[in-house]
């Protein structure tokens, strides 16, 4: 087990108020990034490893995993694989790790037997077969889900780890990475989001995996990855800045089935009646990635043609219950408890709109998920490795580059010198950590928070994107950051927000930044100044990283040593025809 002295932490000789922890691999972030990141670890590494794995919240109850079907595709034996990650890399417009993506296919199989013999059953057909299904604009490719969804998914996956001895630690909130003095980051500090409580964990070596950056945004709003934006502080360069997962979203109930729905004949509708995504989208029309589909939505807004709504009517009555259910659990009781309210919203006329859930920055790694600072590895949606997703691969890739960044960090434990922790660089994280406390001041980080929403979710700043409305945009972020320097935190909770807070808006100044420095269109970033694709000057990564005087953008080139980048994806050839969902 991991040692742990409570109360005290002691270096040196010197003495402070808190807790220390030591242990061999520190995972921050209980998603399915982080879940297999401790995993691996603990299979891969001797004996008597110690990992500890922290999360902000409950761990298995917590992260888009936790709140979403648990998807995933997964490349069985027979199945094509370079077959699918020429589909992968296609639909990323070439913005892919290809060696990371192709590795994470091979391993799929392998983490499928893993889940099942965890407790996960996933579905059969009479014959024995996996009861699997096309997912939005992939030919080849097949996802498959968990009875039970991702809470099932992710809480079997914390059962597994306490099984094999990980050392969980729920409600730590990491405000910073150590370095001691070198060039190595040697664990990391928090607080505990309940009572404040300071912690030290010293760790030979520290996953990063906490997601991507949100603004509250979605159906998981508490979800702000704060742990990207601590690596760039700590030395790390981060990339996909300029990218987003923007989709169709409603206010009226989170549905996790848009793509499957429009398979079954599902439509895009605005204000008229007009289906309006064959107008933008002559060749893909409804069946379009969804970034794409919010592009036209913005569109659709620009001309006054709101409210616009997903005509589910044609979807055929036997198979309307399908959709009036969830494999989540949390969504199948809401859906529930509404009853035929839930029927006539979402076979009604629903009113859908365009949602900036979260930016695709993650940590700049290689294809072993190390990032450039030694010590550092990332996992899960704060790595890098695309910078689009499809239904099944958010979570298939978090699974495969968790087990890869375990397997690294378990090298990297023979490679490193044993870490030391620097007693002043304790103190001044304490230190910081604590300075927004005073008891007297009004907690006004929502305040903020809406502010900088309204400059980021507006349809002509993060979807729609042009020169002069990104600078406005950053302009408005630079002031929102020097109102944010005068407040202060009354309490823990309100410290924990403030901290998060303090990240969104290091991040919008980022993705604006690097959304003015791509000067093309691709995938998400629509620039309506530079309207076409440009792979002759813009087949790289953007990369920020700590320039001296601030964020330093550079290009970095995209190897692509399984399949090159040439020309745009070709819609898949089974959209001919439709795919039942009968029995899935």
């Amino acid at each position: 087990m991991c040692i742990r002295r409570s109360k005290t932490v002691r270096d040196h000789g010197d003495l402070m108020d808190g807790t220390l922890i030591d242990t061999d691999v520190l995972v921050v972030g209980g998603g399915a990034g982080g879940l297999m990141a401790a995993l691996s670890a603990k299979r891969n590494g001797p004996p008597g490893t110690r990992v500890t794995l922290v999360d902000s919240w409950l761990i298995g109850r917590t992260g888009h995993t936790a709140f979403s079907n648990a998807w995933t595709i997964v490349a069985l034996p027979g199945d094509d694989v370079d077959g699918i990650l020429h589909e992968i890399v296609a639909g990323n417009d070439g913005i892919a790790d290809q060696e990371l993506v192709r590795q994470s296919l091979i391993d799929s199989a392998a983490r499928l037997a893993d889940f099942e013999a965890m407790g996960m059953h996933f579905s059969r057909d009479e014959a024995g077969a996996y009861k699997r299904r096309p997912t939005r604009g992939l030919d080849l490719a097949r996802v498959m889900y968990p009875e039970g969804g991702g809470l099932e998914f992710a809480w079997k996956l914390r059962l597994a780890l306490e099984q094999a001895g990980v050392q969980l630690l729920d409600r730590l909130f990491i405000t910073g990475l150590m370095r001691s003095g070198g060039e190595r980051i040697v664990g990391a500090v928090g607080i505990n989001s309940r009572n404040g409580e300071f912690n030290v964990i010293k760790a030979r070596t520290t996953i990063v995996a906490t997601n991507a950056i949100t603004f509250r945004s979605g159906f998981v709003r508490d979800i702000t990855g704060t742990g990207t934006l601590l690596a760039y502080r700590a030395g790390a360069s981060l990339r996909n800045a300029e990218f987003s997962y923007v989709r169709p979203g409603t206010p009226k109930f989170y549905f996790e089935g848009i793509t499957f729905a429009i398979q079954e004949g599902a439509r895009w509708l605005n204000a008229k009646g007009e289906a309006f995504m064959d107008e933008y989208e002559p060749e893909w029309g409804d069946q379009a990635d969804v970034p794409r589909i919010a592009k036209a939505m913005a569109m659709e807004n620009r001309k006054g043609n709101t409210p616009l709504y997903l005509d589910m009517s044609p979807i055929p009555d036997h198979l309307r219950d399908y959709f009036i259910q969830s494999k989540v659990k949390w969504m199948d009781n809401f859906f529930r408890k509404l009853g035929d309210e839930a029927k006539t919203d979402m076979f009604g006329k629903t009113p859908y709109y365009a949602l900036n859930q979260m930016t695709k920055m993650g940590i700049r790694t290689g294809a072993d998920c190390r990032s450039d600072v030694p010590g550092l590895l990332s996992a899960g949606l704060a790595q890098a490795g695309c910078a689009n997703h499809f239904a099944g691969f958010h979570i298939g890739l978090c699974v495969g580059n968790g087990w890869i960044a375990g397997k690294s960090a378990i090298e990297d434990m023979d490679r490193l010198p044993p870490p030391s922790l620097d007693a002043a660089e304790v103190r001044a994280l304490h230190a910081e950590t604590q300075a927004p406390l005073k008891a007297s001041a009004s907690a006004e980080s929502d305040r903020i928070l809406r502010d900088l929403q309204g400059v980021m979710f507006a349809y002509d700043t993060g979807i729609l994107k042009k020169e002069d409305r990104l600078q406005t945009a950053l302009d408005r972020v630079t002031v929102l950051s020097d109102e944010f320097k005068e407040i202060a935190a009354p309490h823990t909770h309100e410290l924990v927000r403030l901290k998060e807070t303090e990240a969104m808006l290091l991040a919008a100044h980022f993705i604006l930044a690097a959304s003015l420095y791509r000067t093309e269109s691709r995938l998400s970033h629509f620039r309506e100044d530079h309207d076409l694709r440009d792979d002759d000057n813009w087949l790289v990564w953007v990369d920020v990283a700590e320039g001296g005087n601030g964020p330093s953008f550079s290009r970095t080139p995209i190897p692509t040593p399984y399949c090159p980048v040439t020309l745009p994806r070709r819609k898949p050839s089974r959209l001919a025809a439709s795919s039942p969902v009968g029995g899935v």
